[in-house]
């Protein structure tokens, strides 16, 4: 089981429920992040060539046969494919940590901090040692701030997506 599979199963995850819920949100922010990852420029935690990407210009590419489908396949590698419906989606997620946790400053921390671990497979220990917060309060406020947001949603009447 991966560890993706193994999170959806611990959240109850599966399609979206009737109203916001807590663990809907926090599956929300992790897509968010997962989104992020595959943004060009996000942080890569690969080892690979020491050499930058080829960026092409206009006379580089005019001989080209084969120019656009070349360009297209650059895009897409360098993107990781990030539709524009992810990233609405994931400006979506964000927004929710600024706006409806602004006042929460402890609660958006956590759960910015799992969310990211989750979605870039990091563990959480380094950030609880160095913050010394038992893993215990680390979760509770994981979910005191996703329980913020979704009840804030709910009482505004936002459709659950």
């Amino acid at each position: 089981m991966t560890r993706r599979a193994a999170i959806e199963i611990d959240l109850g995850i599966g399609q979206a429920p009737s109203h916001w819920t807590a663990a809907w949100v926090q599956q929300r922010v992790v897509e968010a992040y997962t989104i992020e990852r595959k943004l060009p420029g996000a942080r890569k935690f690969t080892s690979g060539s020491a050499w930058p990407t080829i960026n092409y210009e206009f006379a580089d590419v005019v001989g080209w046969i084969d120019a656009r489908e070349r360009v297209f396949d650059d895009w897409a590698k360098s993107s990781g494919g990030a539709m524009a419906h992810e990233v609405t989606r994931m400006d979506e997620a964000h927004s929710w940590l600024r706006v409806y946790l602004a006042n929460y400053e402890v609660e958006r921390l956590c759960l910015s901090a799992w969310a990211t671990a989750v979605a870039y497979h990091r563990p959480l220990r380094s950030l609880l040692l160095r913050k010394r917060w038992s893993r215990t309060t680390f979760y509770r406020r994981v979910g005191a701030g996703a329980h913020i947001i979704a009840v804030t949603l709910d009482a505004k009447g936002e459709p659950v997506t």
